[in-house]
């Protein structure tokens, strides 16, 4: 939370408050949630105190950046849920889950839950929330696998977000990436395959 309401600000006061939040967001997406205070000021261009006095900490900050792009992740859930088309839907959201993790190392962070707070928190339930009822929609149209779970889904867009750009002396085109969710997609729609071993992931820390 900012120490000011946006609106209330001073130009002046508003203008620095944008580069700090267009910095962080910047940084936490390049270099993770680890990122220092003092990288963050020195990219925005803007001092310590400036930063102070614009958020009380630096979690304030990591809160506020999250929520909005958890925020803007869960709009595109709610967007896949009302498309007319159950699997295209599906394929949407997952889609939006590995381009998000890919292009930002912050939200990957945070969706393995290595950021606590009860905003945070609540925006995660939030989306998982969305992706069950997704998935599911999906299911019942047919589209997916009866044995997938919805638990399945934040690995699988995971797992394809961490494409490599390169492996045993293999280069990857700019396509790869499509080309593991259209396998991915091939293996998801139901059909005759093997049956899935093991248990689906399972809620931790009490989390619902």
């Amino acid at each position: 939370m900012t120490t000011d309401h946006p609106r209330t600000l001073r130009s002046d006061a508003r203008r620095s408050l944008e580069m700090l939040i267009d910095a962080a967001r910047a940084a936490f997406a390049e270099q993770g949630l680890d990122v220092s205070t003092n990288e963050i000021v020195k990219r925005a261009g803007v001092g310590p105190a400036t930063f102070y006095r614009r958020f009380p900490s630096r979690h304030a900050l990591v809160e506020t950046i999250l929520s909005e792009v958890l925020g803007e992740l869960e709009e595109q859930a709610k967007a896949a849920l009302d498309h007319p088309d159950p699997a295209t839907g599906f394929a949407g959201l997952f889609t939006a889950l590995t381009v998000a993790q890919t292009e930002n190392k912050g939200l990957s962070d945070a969706l393995a839950g290595h950021e606590e707070s009860i905003r945070v928190n609540e925006a995660r339930r939030r989306l998982r929330n969305l992706i069950r009822a997704v998935t599911e929609r999906a299911q019942a149209a047919g589209a997916l696998r009866p044995d997938l779970s919805w638990r399945d889904v934040p690995f699988l867009a995971s797992a394809a977000s961490g494409v490599a750009a390169a492996c045993l002396d293999l280069r990857a085109g700019a396509e790869q990436r499509d080309r593991v969710l259209t396998i991915l997609f091939a293996g998801l729609r139901a059909g005759d395959g093997p049956a899935l071993p093991g248990r689906p992931p399972r809620h931790i820390r009490g989390s619902r």
